[in-house]
């Protein structure tokens, strides 16, 4: 029975708090694109489509996992599943600001699915690095150092750096002080968010218990405020 596995834990650990998640970034999704389906607004809704997929797909990994653990190949699908949109998702963060910052004849929609279509292939490729990932008997994915030292170089170099570059480009052009403060809590929202990111990769691959349990509880502080501050900073004004 459910009630009686060892896995229990684990369980309530993804379903409660991941699932939890996984709603609210779906109905913030499902309430900017009933508002508007301009450019901007469905970059940002596919920010939080993509997550919640992750999180989805991480709930379906860890149940096929305690219950039907023979099935290899399903599991290593949706794990893979699982944590590449949460990888990929970023993108439209910083495509976002890029086209706030109306640089339509620029940043043409053609370029931004290129940009888009390069990161999604460079994230992909990323998850075929030498012994990078390996399983415990409970299904329990260990990054190896490796592994992380290159998802952490890509995401700082396409995610991080451009993000901070471009939203500090986009601050620079609101005039009035309502609309900095709003750009203010969007910023801070998206560095929560950048940083949840570098904190599971760390979890997974950091087999630290302390450092686990604390992360357990930390990164729901984290995501939940920084997705709320995406939407109210400057998402819910689009």
């Amino acid at each position: 029975m459910l009630l009686q596995s060892s896995e229990l834990p684990r369980l309530l650990i993804v379903f409660i708090p991941q699932l939890i998640l996984a709603c609210i970034f779906l109905f913030i999704a499902i309430k900017l694109l009933k508002r508007n389906q301009i450019r901007p607004i469905i970059t940002l809704s596919m920010f939080y489509v993509f997550s919640a997929t992750g999180l989805i797909f991480n709930a379906i990994f860890l149940l096929i996992a305690v219950f039907i653990p023979e099935n290899a190949v399903l599991l290593v699908s949706l794990y893979f599943l699982s944590f590449y949109p949460i990888l990929f998702s970023p993108i439209f963060i910083i495509t976002f600001i890029i086209t706030l910052l109306k640089l339509d004849d620029v940043f043409t929609l053609k370029k931004q699915l290129i940009t888009v279509l390069i990161y999604g292939l460079i994230t992909f490729f990323v998850f075929f690095t030498p012994e990078g990932i390996r399983f415990t008997e409970e299904w329990r994915p260990i990054f190896s150092w490796t592994l992380l030292e290159v998802i952490f170089i890509v995401f700082s170099v396409f995610i991080v750096i451009p993000t901070i570059y471009y939203s500090h480009r986009l601050y620079k052009t609101f005039k009035d002080k309502v609309l900095k403060n709003k750009l203010l809590t969007f910023i801070i929202g998206v560095i929560g968010m950048l940083i949840s990111v570098y904190g599971a990769t760390l979890y997974i691959t950091w087999q630290d218990p302390n450092f686990k349990s604390i992360w357990s509880v930390v990164t729901v502080l984290i995501i939940i405020p920084s997705a709320i501050f995406i939407y109210y900073g400057i998402g819910r004004e689009l």
